[in-house]
């Protein structure tokens, strides 16, 4: 007499128990991925520091001049100008305005390094790209000028 728990019925199981966990798995993937590929709200952008040159973040990166939020690292000093070079540039993809918020890693010329967020609109203006010289001013706390370096 078999009962429901044999060995030989539970096995015959295996492959639907398979199945659901391999479909649960692609399902998570999928959300994740959904999740990753949607659009940043708009409401990730912040706000436009005193002393920009301009009054949307789509403007940023006119006459090859952008503002940088710091991120990590420290700021030059007032009316200091630090030259430095991009090491990195990641993370651009743009909110729901249409504004990308890259992230970047410049090497600064005293050896240290700061990492830096991009608000701009790429399609206007082009993201920093590594191997690019800045020279970098202090805006406000937290905010720098990048200008094209020589």
């Amino acid at each position: 007499m078999k009962t429901s728990m044999q060995p030989e019925s539970w096995l015959s199981l295996a492959p639907l128990r398979s199945g659901a966990l391999a479909a649960l798995g692609v399902a998570g993937l999928i959300a994740l991925g959904l999740t990753v590929l949607a659009p940043k709200p708009a409401s990730a952008e912040p706000d436009i520091p005193a002393g920009a040159h301009f009054t949307s973040w789509s403007d940023n990166g006119k006459d090859g001049e952008r503002i940088l939020q710091l991120v990590k690292g420290d700021l030059p000093k007032v009316a200091k100008v630090v030259a430095g070079v991009v090491k990195t540039d990641t993370d651009c993809d743009p909110d729901a305005s249409g504004i990308n918020h890259c992230h970047s890693i410049i090497a600064l010329a005293n050896g240290g390094e700061i990492e830096v967020v991009h608000n701009h609109a790429m399609m206007r203006y082009p993201c920093l790209s590594p191997g690019e010289k800045l020279t970098l001013t202090k805006l406000d706390d937290g905010w720098l000028v990048a200008k094209d370096g020589q």
